[in-house]
């Protein structure tokens, strides 16, 4: 009788413990599923945060390029900067309202500037008041249905001091001189800045052109060795040498003209031919004939190339210092700026109108020293730091 009643006390014990390892194992199960549930639910928010964060650069990269091309069309910027971001979005995350017109900032310097930007913002979102937040697959088991995501990035345009893919021509920079000093017959007051007159070389001052100078129209003929005349030309023979950008690699892209970085020197090639620039000249109207300069935005607009700098009306050009023109003996030119010029007009005689414009430089270099991303020059496009809420680190 004593060894029953010990054997019902072992079986009860025995059923005791069963009964709370079964209420262990069904403890953790649910666990453990709660933690899977968060587990597949967080690399499903980090794959998509990703991917708002990747709309948004590429948005901004955008944006910035067409502060450029589009010159002071704000409105065509902010249409180009939301596609490019809604492109790189799935249907999933309704890039309609994940980047709308009111996500794109225009900023300069980090400061809101609509008129005269040079930085451009764009935030996508995945949020309750857009109508787009997250749905997780699992959440709703801990409560958690729906999580709110968004990105923010920025972009830039900086100066570029080399590019490839530069006509084979140079002129002379913006400067101002002293016209009157010089006594001799003919001299005086010619316009015309006379490489052998002392009293005029030493007057010479360097202003370069700036954003006041983007549209101006020049009409450009033969430059005579020895006399700059701001409208002057002269050929330009091979790649640049004494580059400061000696180790920056071309960018490999098979393209037309020299490369060139700031501080180099060029050889001229003598006497320029008013046959050759009026033949590109004509050879360049024709494969984009509806192309124009359009006074009220500062900009290339109907060209029949997607982007206006591709259209081979808009030449990339240097730009020699005036203060050490070219001169008999001495065929060479020292670069101080680059820019760009639309090719509006050919005269019969052999001259070419021009509008001074602001490019994209080819295989650009950002230049060290800080500069007007608004005047004539050449331009790279870059990603810029920001915190998550819109201030530069």
């Amino acid at each position: 009788m004593g060894k029953d009643v010990g054997h019902r006390i072992d079986r009860s014990r025995r059923h005791r413990c069963d009964g709370a390892a079964s209420l262990v194992v069904a403890v953790s199960l649910v666990f453990l599923a709660g933690l899977s549930a968060l587990a597949v639910d967080y690399a499903y928010l980090h794959h998509r945060k990703a991917a708002l964060h990747k709309a948004a650069e590429a948005g901004a990269l955008a944006g910035a390029a067409m502060l450029v091309r589009c010159g002071r069309d704000m409105a065509a910027v902010r249409d180009a900067t939301v596609k490019a971001a809604q492109k790189v979005l799935r249907g999933e995350d309704s890039p309609s309202l994940a980047v709308r017109d009111s996500d794109v900032e225009f900023l300069k310097n980090g400061v809101p500037d609509a008129a005269a930007p040079d930085q451009v913002q764009v935030t996508a979102g995945r949020t309750d008041d857009r109508g787009n937040p997250v749905r997780l697959f699992l959440g709703g088991l801990l409560g958690q249905r729906h999580v709110e995501v968004s990105a923010l990035a920025r972009a830039g345009l900086s100066c570029s001091e080399a590019s490839e893919d530069l006509f084979p021509m140079i002129l002379p920079a913006g400067y101002f001189f002293d016209d009157g000093c010089d006594a001799e017959p003919g001299s005086s007051g010619d316009g015309i800045l006379n490489a052998a007159s002392s009293c005029e070389m030493v007057s010479v001052l360097v202003s370069g052109y700036g954003e006041r100078d983007v549209g101006r129209r020049m009409v450009l003929f033969p430059g005579r060795i020895g006399e700059v005349s701001p409208a002057g030309w002269y050929p330009v023979m091979g790649d640049a040498r004494e580059s400061r950008d000696a180790g920056h690699a071309p960018s490999g892209k098979a393209r037309m003209g020299y490369r060139a970085a700031l501080g180099d020197r060029v050889t001229l090639g003598g006497m320029a031919d008013k046959t050759f620039l009026c033949g590109q000249a004509r050879q360049r109207m024709d494969e984009d004939p509806d192309a124009f300069w359009d006074d009220a935005v500062l900009a290339v607009r109907g060209s029949r190339r997607q982007n206006p700098e591709d259209s081979p009306r808009l030449a990339r050009v240097a730009f020699f210092d005036p203060s050490r023109p070219p001169a008999p003996g001495r065929l060479e030119a020292h670069i101080c700026q680059f820019g760009a010029v639309f090719i509006e007009e050919v005269f019969a005689d052999g001259r070419v109108g021009v509008r001074l414009a602001r490019a994209l430089a080819a295989g650009p270099h950002r230049a060290a020293a800080p500069c007007d991303p608004g005047g004539v020059g050449l331009y790279g496009v870059g990603l810029e730091p920001v915190s998550g809420n819109g201030e530069a680190d």
